[in-house]
């Protein structure tokens, strides 16, 4: 036998190799377990490479960090219980399952083990952490039905898992002839108490609210987090009015304790919207939907308030919906919606055809109850109006083009399009300006092109605008101010700008309104200014008449001759006088 007793001979391991400390370092470093050394304090001074891979980042990144930064709990928020109540010799220990957090945004399900390290006094110095992944049986990661039904931050239920109980629920209680209520909670002012606490606080007091609402929530009923800090609540059993209500006022008082965060004591509430079935809705979506429009009605009335359906506002906000929904589909199949028809622009006493301008128009209008121009500020809302732009240029570029493939009178005037005021924000869907679309259309020149800016962005806009101005400029571009009259405009920064025409709506010279001094000073102004005013919106005989004296050339509107397709517009302008050369 040699001096290593019983082991078979074989390559003999050195003396320092078998020291203590280096056995320790070697099971450190070479453990299949992620272990973790921090502070007092939880910030990281030591890991091996197991929990590097388990948490996808390396050694470098990690040293520093809070080590809370790198899991979610799935049942207690905070990595430490509270200390106060430990006796004297007693082991500071503890363990409970967490969700690792990679920094590829995948979340691994780990069995955590936190062990304190003492001094003399028994009071910890540091904390050893180590991190176990949770396998099934044949060795694989549970990371199948279970994890994907729940919200990593509290534990709770998520959306996908509320959504099947909601199923089940719905069948089961049209089966009954039972009634379902469901709450929908949004924390108020909560984004400001993140943001004043910072993130990591933020979702540790997210944790403490949904274990709060979990308290007075019935084993029998669903508490789900949608997420950020939105929660709902499904009441299976008892989905009457006053059950709801008696639930909702339950979950709002356990909100009222403060809720402490190092020296905070922060107050918080929670509106409440309650939807009923049958009543309120048949199915998911309008389920949801009309409990959240019911929490948005509880907001109004200010923090920490209930509210039940209004059946007036979810029938509005329905039809808003449908709307939206319908225009979003136009916009992103133009070719299958709008079709462009032309305006001819006159000089008013020979009415000579001076150029033309683009409108749109619905190819199916029994379809919608307005014409397009009805629905601009909805699809400026919705910041579809770029889009819905550059078809209407594409589309006028690819008509001037065939106008002039085929010598048509059409091709020799020039056409002004109106824009959305979203183009001098030059805030787009693909962040391009506009003056880099246009350069990249295959055209000859522009120089017949005319774009028509509302007069509102000029004030609100008016520093970006210049230098857009300047940039379509140089490509020839001519361009126009849209709506002059409807608001104010700073006239000395009209003049700085590079306009050629001025669009007033003839209507505000009516009797009415006493307007036609104040449009007879517009246009002296403006041609002072070598600003061509043009007169829209002449529909009537009144209308014309009340413009026989004003000093504009230039007129447009249906008494002369209304917006009309490609074809039927050739056709008028070859009965038409052209102008003089």
């Amino acid at each position: 036998m040699n001096q290593h007793g019983n082991r078979p001979p074989g390559k003999q391991i050195p003396i320092l190799a078998q020291h203590p400390a280096r056995l320790v370092q070697q099971a450190f470093e070479q453990s299949q377990t992620g272990m973790v050394i921090t502070d007092a304090e939880g910030r990281i001074v030591l890991v091996n490479d197991a929990f590097c891979r388990i948490a996808g980042t390396d050694s470098a990144e990690t040293v520093g960090w809070p080590i809370e930064h790198f899991f979610v709990s799935l049942r207690s928020p905070s990595s430490q219980p509270p200390m106060a109540d430990r006796k004297a010799h007693e082991t500071v220990t503890w363990q409970q399952e967490v969700l690792c957090r990679r920094n590829d945004g995948e979340s691994m399900p780990v069995l955590m083990t936190v062990d304190g390290l003492l001094d003399d006094q028994h009071v910890p110095h540091h904390y050893f952490h180590t991190f176990v992944l949770l396998n099934a049986p044949g060795g694989e990661l549970l990371e199948d039905r279970h994890w994907i039904h729940i919200d990593p931050m509290t534990g709770l239920p998520n959306w996908l898992l509320l959504r099947d109980r909601l199923s089940h629920a719905l069948a089961q209680a049209e089966r009954a002839d039972t009634t379902l209520a469901l709450l929908f909670i949004d924390i108020d002012r909560f984004k400001t108490i993140n943001d004043a606490v910072g993130h990591i606080e933020g979702d540790r007091m997210l944790g403490e609210i949904a274990q709060r609402l979990q308290r007075e929530v019935r084993s029998k009923d669903t508490l789900a987090r949608l997420g950020s800090d939105q929660f709902v609540v499904l009441l299976e059993k008892d989905g009457s009015a006053e059950a709801a209500q008696v639930v909702a006022e339950r979950l709002q008082e356990a909100l009222e304790p403060p809720f402490i965060t190092g020296d905070r004591y922060l107050l918080m509430t929670a509106s409440i919207g309650i939807a009923l079935y049958p009543g309120d809705a048949q199915d998911i979506e309008t389920l949801i939907s009309t409990a959240r429009s019911a929490m948005f009605i509880a907001r109004k009335k200010g923090p920490g308030r209930l509210a039940f359906v209004d059946h007036r506002l979810t029938s509005r906000l329905k039809e808003k919906h449908r709307l939206e929904g319908l225009l979003s589909e136009a916009i992103h199949m133009p070719n299958d919606h709008f079709e462009l028809h032309y305006q001819p622009e006159l000089e008013r006493h020979s009415l000579h055809c001076t150029g033309l301008v683009a409108m749109l128009r619905w190819k199916h209008p029994g379809r919608w109850q307005h014409p397009p121009a009805h629905y601009l500020d909805v699809i400026a809302r919705l910041g579809l109006g770029v889009r819905l732009n550059r078809w209407m240029i594409q589309t006028v570029i690819a008509d001037h083009r065939q106008w002039r493939n085929a010598n048509s009178r059409l091709g020799s005037l020039p056409v002004a399009i109106p824009l959305c005021e979203a183009h001098l924000t030059q805030d787009t869907f693909d962040h391009r300006p506009l003056d880099h679309f246009l350069r990249h259309h295959e055209s000859a020149t522009l120089e017949w092109l005319t774009l028509k800016m509302p007069a509102q962005s000029l004030s609100s806009h008016l520093d970006s605008a210049t230098h857009m101005f300047k940039r379509l400029e140089q490509l020839g571009i001519r361009l126009a101010v849209d709506e002059l009259g409807d608001t104010p405009v700073d006239l000395a920064s009209l003049a700085r700008l590079p306009f050629q025409k001025a669009y007033i709506d003839a209507r505000l010279a009516s009797p009415q309104r006493d307007g036609r001094r104040l449009v007879e000073a517009s246009c002296r102004m403006l041609n002072a200014l070598g600003i061509e005013p043009v007169l829209v919106g002449v529909d009537h005989e009144e209308n014309a008449a009340e413009l026989e004296t004003l000093s504009a050339r230039l007129v447009q509107g249906n008494l002369f001759c209304p917006a009309m397709p490609t074809e039927d517009l050739a056709q008028w302008l070859s009965e038409h006088p052209s102008p003089a050369p």
